[in-house]
């Protein structure tokens, strides 16, 4: 054990003393040490309830024969930030909540670790440093709660959203919009829509870092304090067998992942943090990787905001391991999981409870993925799409460029009339290090759909969008625009055309034009010259190379 190094032997004796100040005792520093990194803060509801899962964990981790010691890293709530300032801090905290922990496990000398994770950033970020460190390790994701309901209506996250716009068109009132907002979440949780963070609890699983079951587990319910106490049991288990991240995240788990994530109709951001992770376990992945996979994979559920089911009925309905069984001989079944069991033994105890929500591949709502990776003129390096969430008769659009140098612009203009159907509304300087911090535009996409745009406007950026974005969105457009791509030459009048069949995304500029405008192009002077989102600016690699710091 690498905690013995820490705290065994004569010449320890002032590192036993200091962790005894806490209270500690000799016996348990005579056990294994497990950290427990905790997402909890107290005002975000996706890890409201992780004081009492941290308890539960600590509890399994003492009945096992462990020692449990819990520090907490934190959560960039996106769901707080969207279209403000603060939303540019969302993604440059993945990194450093893997950061966090390799400092604080390497620092301490721990010997296993236990990751408690609520939101779409931490929860990638730990399985980052898991497979960085390489310490064994076991992931519990705080899980959504039940969508909200007034008046016999559904609420997701983007009911509320859409309403915004909705009230300004004059077809919903304020007090309605208000009863919404205090409606939406019964308890904590994150909300019921397949957001990117319920998405990351869905991928995490299927990887094999979690507990069958528990990546759709509803917020706070007796059966995730039950799960927590066996994550608690199981960490301390694979300790002792020497089960290590990088034994789990081969290559095969990770398309294993894949391939759930977008048969169920998960969040763009997937792609980011799917290349961010795989980096992390040493395994090679890409867009064209991410691609290939979706062309293989049918659609099998449209969860919202892409249909009208919520993440806890897809639980109720079986689950990851439902949909693994599902997806047959698509899925690699000899890939291990932090359970013990293979994802083929998984899949073979599973059972799908509502064939209207998760259809099989016979009866397959779509016959590839979610998610499709867009390339030509406007996206040399690629675009991506959730394909599930646009109407077909979107799927091939033609579209005049209304031109927004921010989302703020945007949402202004998109409210204020300034965007007509037919327009192909371009939002730039909101990459990665243009931005920086590649901000979500589900405020954007929002007021399209709230402003009855959805079927006759699309949006194109080079920033992303959130889980619950839908409608004809195409992000993580490349080269982004403050590293000189085409997205940063367009103009006002320009003809965008789109196909989503044959994956095309095309400026239709003559070549003599697009290099007059290069060269008199120069970049946008940053928005940030100081802190850390201007270091970040300095070194965050490109999108399409899952938007990671050099380490």
């Amino acid at each position: 054990m690498r905690s013995r190094d820490q705290f065994e032997g004569t010449d320890r004796s002032l590192q036993r003393a200091w962790i005894k100040g806490a209270g500690f005792t000799d016996e348990e520093l005579g056990q294994p040490l497990v950290m427990i990194a905790n997402t909890y803060q107290d005002f975000s509801p996706e890890n409201a309830h992780l004081r009492t899962l941290v308890d539960a964990v600590k509890s399994g981790v003492r009945m096992a024969g462990g020692t449990p010691i819990e520090f907490n890293t934190f959560h960039v709530t996106d769901s707080e930030a969207f279209a403000a300032r603060s939303m540019r801090y969302v993604l440059p905290s993945r990194d450093v909540v893997a950061d966090s922990i390799e400092l604080m496990a390497e620092g301490h000398g721990v010997d296993a670790l236990v990751l408690l994770t609520g939101g779409d950033k931490p929860t990638p970020g730990m399985v980052m440093a898991a497979a960085r460190l390489n310490l064994p390790s076991i992931l519990l994701y705080a899980g959504p709660t039940q969508y909200g309901v007034y008046r016999g209506k559904k609420l997701f996250l983007e009911t509320v959203y859409d309403g915004v716009g909705e009230v300004v068109r004059g077809e919903l009132d304020e007090a309605t919009l208000k009863h919404w907002e205090d409606e939406l979440f019964p308890g904590p949780g994150a909300g019921d829509t397949l957001t990117s963070g319920n998405t990351a609890g869905i991928y995490c699983e299927a990887l094999g870092m979690s507990l069958p079951h528990t990546g759709t587990l509803p917020a706070g319910c007796n059966n995730q304090i039950r799960a927590a106490k066996y994550t608690g049991m199981r960490i301390v288990e694979l300790l002792r067998d020497d089960v290590r991240p990088r034994d789990i995240l081969t290559a095969a788990a990770f398309e294993n992942a894949l391939r759930v994530a977008l048969a169920v109709s998960g969040s763009t951001n997937l792609v980011l943090h799917f290349i961010a992770m795989a980096k992390e376990a040493g395994i090679e992945l890409d867009f064209d990787t991410i691609d290939r996979i979706g062309r293989q994979t049918p659609t099998l559920a449209k969860l919202a905001p892409s249909g009208p089911w919520g993440v806890t009925e897809l639980h109720a309905a079986g689950g990851v391991p439902a949909v693994l069984a599902e997806l047959g001989d698509l899925i690699d079944k000899s890939t291990i999981t932090v359970s013990g069991q293979t994802a083929g033994e998984i899949a073979a105890a599973a059972e799908n409870l509502n064939r209207e929500l998760l259809k099989s591949r016979d009866d397959a709502i779509a016959p590839e993925g979610a998610i499709r990776i867009l390339r030509g003129s406007l996206a040399p390096d690629g675009a991506v799409v959730k394909a599930s969430g646009v109407a077909k008769s979107m799927w091939t659009f033609e579209g005049t460029a209304k031109v927004f140098e921010d989302e703020e612009s945007a949402i202004e203009g998109i409210l204020g009339g300034e965007v007509t159907p037919g327009t192909a509304i371009i939002i730039r300087n909101e990459g990665p290090r243009g931005g920086p911090g590649m901000r979500e535009m589900l405020g954007a996409t929002s007021a399209v759909v709230g402003m009855g745009l959805s079927e006759s406007v699309t949006l194109i950026t080079d920033g992303r969008f959130s889980g619950a974005t839908h409608g004809p969105a195409i992000g993580y457009v490349g080269p982004e625009a403050a590293d000189g791509g085409p997205i940063g030459l367009v103009e006002d009048g320009d003809r965008i055309l789109i196909d989503l069949e044959n994956r095309r995304l095309d400026l239709d500029v003559p070549d003599g034009v697009m290099q007059t405008r290069r060269a008199s192009w120069s970049r946008r002077e940053p928005s940030v010259k100081s802190g850390y989102l201007a270091f970040y600016a300095q070194n965050v690699a490109p999108a399409c190379q899952g938007a990671v710091m050099p380490r």
